[in-house]
């Protein structure tokens, strides 16, 4: 064993790694091998299966995206009737309102008015009925009842002007 080692190490050939001469095969030969004949005998059945596998692919997740957008429409839905029962407990709210100020006593009515926030204010005296909404102004503080009057016409308070509140003392 010992003497193997030594003369393969010494770059003798063994008997057992004779030479053998190197040929090429015969598809080298040709210009293509084994793998490029077995490459292109397949590409057209792998080409079809990839597209079956494309298409199978795209159909679920088009599956998907209709459950989902149909999910969606469900919610969608949902939320409009929310938003419209919500609308319809608002617009019912505010007519209660309405209605509460428009039987107070006017000078009532202004202090609480004077008290509010100018965008609710506005909203109330709009309305309510215009003679009432008159003399709700008319026991309001001037400065205030002028400057919740001009909210109510469409025109902005001047900024500076703070918001007083109160009635007109006589």
């Amino acid at each position: 064993m010992l003497s193997v080692a030594i003369l393969a190490s010494a770059g003798i050939p063994l008997a057992s790694q004779a030479q053998t001469p190197r040929t090429t095969p015969p598809a080298a030969a040709s210009g293509t091998s084994d793998a490029a004949n077995f490459c292109a005998s397949i590409r057209d059945s792998a080409a079809e299966a990839r597209f079956a596998w494309q298409a199978n692919t795209l159909k679920t997740l088009e599956a998907k995206l209709t459950d989902t957008l149909k999910k969606l429409e469900e919610r969608k839905a949902e939320l409009e009737a929310l938003t419209a029962k919500r609308d319809a407990e608002i617009q019912q709210t505010e007519t209660r309102i309405t209605e509460i100020f428009a039987r107070m006593r006017p000078e009532a009515a202004a202090l609480q008015l004077a008290a509010m926030d100018e965008a609710m204010a506005v909203s109330l005296l709009g309305k309510l009925p215009p003679r009432t909404a008159s003399a709700v102004l008319n026991e309001m503080e001037a400065a205030r009842a002028a400057q919740l009057a001009e909210a109510l016409g469409g025109r902005r308070a001047p900024a500076n002007r703070t918001p007083t509140t109160g009635v007109q003392t006589r």
